[in-house]
């Protein structure tokens, strides 16, 4: 017995010896308990219900005012939860249509006609691409002149088919007549580059449209104020918001492929790296923003210059007075960097108010670039929020 268990303890030093020779070499490795993992469990992350004031909705304006960037599936579902609230007819009939609105359904027929309704339902036509919206649109102006969501509703339909011109005179008209200082706000970023302080507190002061409030400012203030904001954007998945995130940043994280602004940005840092340019792309949304007309501008301004000028003169006939100021070359191509970097109304700016004075601001391209100053129409679908842009992304005009 006692041999046995000496043979066995030698084999048992062979096999030890043996082991830690082949460990030496690599051949032989630990044997590693095997744990079992836990199966992940699944994050979902619910984006928190809202609470609407439904007594102070009557339009979908309102529903930006409390509700800027928020998901049209949270807005719906917030009116519905307190419809049962509203005991007026006609306010629970506005409000039984908004949410058929943002469901994309198709609007109750009342049989009666108020200024709300017939609003709400040109806006329903803008966003379903019926061909009845400007005939619609028109009979509307003509119903309730007096009325100043007629103009607003209107403006957004001119803008929506690139009459950006014709879109802010409405503008206009609305502030004028409702006084609404978010609107007002708006309007001075598009008309003068930059906002007054005291309609910026007002717009404060009454806590509406928050989301707009930062983009706005960005855009129009400092790059210092610009990449604070931007970092404070970067969380809010709408597009509005990711535009300043994606200036902030010099690179786009994330496109939307209904917002030319992301669209055009996304092409104009391609064209500064080398890289082929989607011209047919821009050319289907020059239409809608006039600023890919500078991308292929630029892009065409050595091959093939009488194209480019082309683009130049579609740009100051859609936007009217153009303002320019010469700049050095830099490391970008001539007139990009007015598409990625703010742009700022500055003082000694020559002034281009007739089509021919282009000639001159065209020459001033070949030797050197410009900082471009003209009235931008992002200022006024920003009002109208992502909602204008994703419903009529495929309008041409």
């Amino acid at each position: 017995m006692q041999e046995q268990d000496e043979r066995i303890l030698n084999l048992l030093r062979l096999k030890e010896e043996m082991e830690k020779e082949l460990r030496k070499k690599g051949i032989l490795r630990e044997r590693r308990t095997e744990v079992k993992k836990q199966p992940e469990q699944l994050k979902i992350e619910l984006e928190p219900d809202i609470d609407l004031p439904v007594e102070r909705i009557w339009s979908v304006h309102d529903l930006n005012h409390f509700a800027y960037g928020v998901s049209d599936d949270l807005v719906q579902k917030s009116l519905q939860r307190r419809l049962h609230t509203v005991r007026d007819e006609e306010h629970r009939s506005v409000l039984v249509n908004l949410i058929k609105f943002l469901r994309k359904e198709k609007l109750e027929t009342l049989g009666h006609s108020s200024v709300h309704l017939d609003s709400l339902r040109v806006l329903s036509e803008l966003y379903s691409m019926d061909p009845d919206v400007i005939k619609d649109t028109i009979q509307l102006l003509k119903s309730y002149p007096a009325h100043a969501l007629t103009y607003i509703a209107a403006s957004e339909v001119f803008l929506a088919f690139g009459k950006f011109i014709e879109a802010a005179k409405l503008f206009q008209i609305y502030v004028d007549l409702s006084k609404d200082p978010y609107a007002q706000l708006v309007l001075e970023a598009y008309r003068d580059g930059q906002i007054d302080s005291s309609t910026f507190a007002s717009c404060v002061s009454k806590d509406g449209y928050k989301s707009m409030l930062l983009i706005v400012s960005a855009l129009v203030e400092a790059e210092e104020k610009l990449l604070k904001v931007a970092s404070v954007l970067e969380k809010r998945n709408f597009a509005c918001a990711q535009y300043i995130s994606t200036m902030g940043a010099g690179r786009v994280t994330k496109l939307f492929p209904y917002c030319p602004r992301l669209l055009i940005y996304n092409e104009a840092l391609k064209f500064i790296k080398g890289e082929e340019v989607n011209q047919t792309l821009l050319e289907q949304i020059v239409t809608r923003d006039p600023m890919a007309r500078l991308v292929l501008a630029s892009v065409n301004l050595r091959n093939d210059p009488a194209k480019s000028f082309e683009h130049m003169r579609a740009l100051f006939n859609s936007v009217g007075e153009i303002s320019y100021v010469e700049a050095n070359l830099e490391d970008k191509p001539p007139l990009i960097r007015n598409v990625i970097e703010p742009r700022k109304f500055q003082k000694g700016f020559k002034i281009v108010s007739k089509e021919e004075e282009l000639e001159g601001l065209f020459r001033t391209l070949s030797s050197s670039d410009v900082r471009l100053f003209f009235k931008d129409p992002e200022y006024l679908r920003l009002y109208f929020g992502e909602r204008h842009c994703k419903n009529t992304c495929l309008w041409e005009g």
